[in-house]
């Protein structure tokens, strides 16, 4: 699921406009139309203002404002027999930390 799904899904959830959004998190909503759309990124600082908002995962969200998983895809598709084999080598020396 994209950021914007994923935004579109809550701000659908709490019955609320893109108008009343854009309102509560000082946002402009033809740009918050946008970032639904996937024709846009939100800043860190607005992905967070989002998920507090919402009561998600701040963490969370701004990774999926960065468009990581998409990029991991990609990654993975490209080179289908090291992506795996790396990215546990990354996590692995991350979790040693």
């Amino acid at each position: 699921m994209s950021f914007g799904q994923r935004l579109k899904e809550l701000r659908n959830r709490e019955g609320l406009t893109l108008r009343e959004l854009a309102s509560r998190v000082g946002s402009n909503y033809a740009y918050l139309s946008q970032i639904e759309a996937g024709l846009g990124k939100p800043s860190e600082e607005l992905a967070r203002k989002l998920a507090r908002l919402f009561q998600v995962d701040e963490e969370e969200f701004v990774f999926l404002a960065r468009d990581i998983p998409s990029q991991i895809e990609e990654i993975k598709n490209k080179f289908p027999k090291m992506a795996p084999h790396y990215f546990r080598k990354v996590l692995e020396g991350e979790n040693k930390k």
